[in-house]
């Protein structure tokens, strides 16, 4: 491998493997202190699962079985994905379902009322408790935070493990909440975007 080859590598990996993750985070932990009764309803499950916290040591397959975490971490991903560069663009005009996609066009998929139902705008992860929902996304076209394909994230499984195991550390041990008149503002990226139409948003 030459110099420059490395130095993209190293660069690959500083970027996606900490800023994306981190950002996830920090919108997982924001949503929560909006959603204190979501916050409530993962720590039960916590507890349950893992009744001494100072025992949480959980396996890949037991951290995976956390059947609200794992929608929790769908849900913010689905709201605010953090990688939202990747886009896919017709290159012609195309009917799309009950769509006219123009030619270069962007369609948004992940706050579509027609995927994610009547409430896609909101913080919802009970949502992915919903088998139609399930089915929705099944194929992955209507799921995008890590793309697909033959140029998906190489490093999604690492990604998911890691924020369902820092979260299930957090949420079990702290609780979060707004300080008061404080209001986010969305940023360019690497924050997400959520008003801006593209396939991640």
């Amino acid at each position: 491998m030459t110099d420059e080859e490395l130095k993209y590598q190293i660069m690959t990996f500083l970027f996606a493997g900490h800023e994306t993750t981190s950002v996830s985070f920090a919108w997982a932990l924001y949503l929560f202190a909006q959603h204190p009764h979501e916050q409530d309803l993962l720590r039960e499950e916590l507890v349950k699962a893992f009744p001494d916290k100072s025992k949480f040591n959980p396996t890949y397959d037991e951290i995976n079985s956390l059947e609200y975490l794992n929608c929790v971490v769908k849900e913010t991903l689905r709201l605010n994905t953090s990688a939202i560069h990747v886009r896919r663009v017709n290159l012609k005009d195309e009917i799309l379902g009950n769509y006219f996609i123009p030619k270069l066009g962007i369609l948004a998929l992940h706050k579509s009322p027609e995927i994610c139902g009547p409430t896609a705008e909101d913080f919802d992860p009970k949502r992915w408790l919903d088998p139609s929902l399930t089915i929705n996304v099944s194929n992955l076209s209507n799921y995008l935070p890590f793309f697909n394909g033959p140029r998906n994230c190489i490093g999604n499984k690492v990604a998911l493990a890691e924020m369902k195991i820092v979260l299930g550390i957090l949420i079990r041990n702290f609780g979060f909440q707004l300080i008061e008149g404080f209001n986010i503002r969305k940023r360019a990226f690497p924050a997400p975007i959520s008003k801006i139409s593209c396939i991640h948003n």
